[in-house]
């Protein structure tokens, strides 16, 4: 008797095993090829990141650069959505912007495939989303939450249009267009399209894999290593647009830059500023703080010796660098250099 219950449970785990597997084996196999994948990235990444120089910046010829405040870009925009063929995938920290989210529901109805990737709980603003993420999810449009598991915030603000990769400071409202100086970025480059997609997609489903490109930058994994790169690299000068400088380290390396190099280096930054200690330590060591007062600073860039510009989601605090997910692209192009440094000698004379 007792050898047959023996068999029996035998029997019964084999049959649990073999059920489990048929069941279980494509998820269980999807999970260790994912694993295999994130430890490649990582070493992939350490390598790259590690070797990074700015020669390695490739020129992007197809690229336009844009700025706010300006409601002519709002159509701008509006029109690529309501045009496009294919598919529009979206990520961004905030949508609020009314007139988008109808022409993202048009062009869902005209069948075009849609993907949007949004922050539940902005800072500070915690219920500011569930608004908008209401009305598409009722429009079945395919929207998600991003995952807190990986990233304390996600702030990005990327948008993929077909071919057409914008990639911007600002967030999806509309006084961004009427009130704020942000800086957008239209690239058909290929590489870009296809890395920034390939992210995008990482983070909708929820793939741990890096994705890395010398011309783009991603918090938490790379943009550390680079603003301490693209800061060293400087020889003449470097100018800045923040909201904010409440990251101590890199505040510090540009004072040791000041100090070392001699170096011209301008930040403008909104008056909301003014009183951060940082803000004093920087004006003390003859780095010239510039405070507007006509738009609101939600820019951020970086330009380093005429040469190079940085423009991307990333504030200056080591939430935005090494916790939340961000995207900037570094660009090497004399037209769109000169079309920012037009803008900035603008800026600084409206400045105090």
């Amino acid at each position: 008797m007792k050898n047959i219950q023996k068999y029996i449970t035998y029997i019964f785990i084999i049959f649990f095993l073999v059920i489990f597997s048929f069941y279980h084996f494509e998820e269980y196999k999807t999970f260790h090829q994912n694993k295999i994948q994130l430890k490649n990235s990582n070493n992939i990444l350490n390598e790259k990141i590690k070797n990074f120089d700015l020669k390695y910046i490739k020129e992007l010829n197809n690229i336009n650069l844009y700025y706010t405040p300006n409601k002519d870009l709002l159509e701008k925009i509006i029109y690529k959505i309501k045009t496009s063929k294919k598919e529009i995938l979206l990520e961004t920290y905030m949508l609020t912007e009314k007139r988008i989210q109808s022409a993202l529901i048009q062009a869902y109805n005209r069948w075009i495939n849609i993907k949007i990737l949004l922050e539940k709980t902005p800072y500070k603003a915690y219920n500011i989303n569930n608004k908008s993420f209401n009305k598409l999810k009722k429009s079945w449009i395919n929207i998600k939450w991003s995952n807190k598991q990986d990233y304390v915030f996600n702030h990005s603000k990327v948008l993929l249009i077909d071919d057409l990769s914008i990639i911007s400071t600002w967030n999806y409202s509309y006084s961004t267009f009427t009130k704020n100086r942000d800086l957008f970025i239209f690239t058909t480059d290929k590489n870009i399209n296809q890395k920034l997609k390939q992210n995008f997609e990482n983070d909708f489903y929820m793939y741990k894999i890096n994705i890395y490109d010398d011309n783009l930058v991603f918090s938490p994994n790379t943009s550390r290593i680079k603003f301490e790169k693209i800061f060293n690299y400087a020889k003449k000068d470097i100018k800045m647009y923040f909201q904010y400088m409440k990251d101590d380290d890199l505040v510090n390396l540009l004072i040791k830059i000041k100090k070392e190099k001699n170096i011209n280096i301008d930040i403008i930054l909104p008056e909301t500023a003014k009183n951060d200690k940082n803000i004093k330590k920087l004006e003390k060591s003859w780095i010239n703080i510039h405070f507007f007062k006509k738009y609101k600073i939600h820019a951020k860039a970086i330009l380093v010796d005429s040469e190079y510009l940085f423009i991307w989601s990333i504030n200056f605090s080591d939430y935005s660098i090494d916790k939340n997910r961000e995207v900037g692209i570094l660009i090497k192009n004399k037209e769109i250099i000169t079309n920012f440094l037009e803008i900035y000698k603008q800026d600084i004379k409206k400045t105090y």
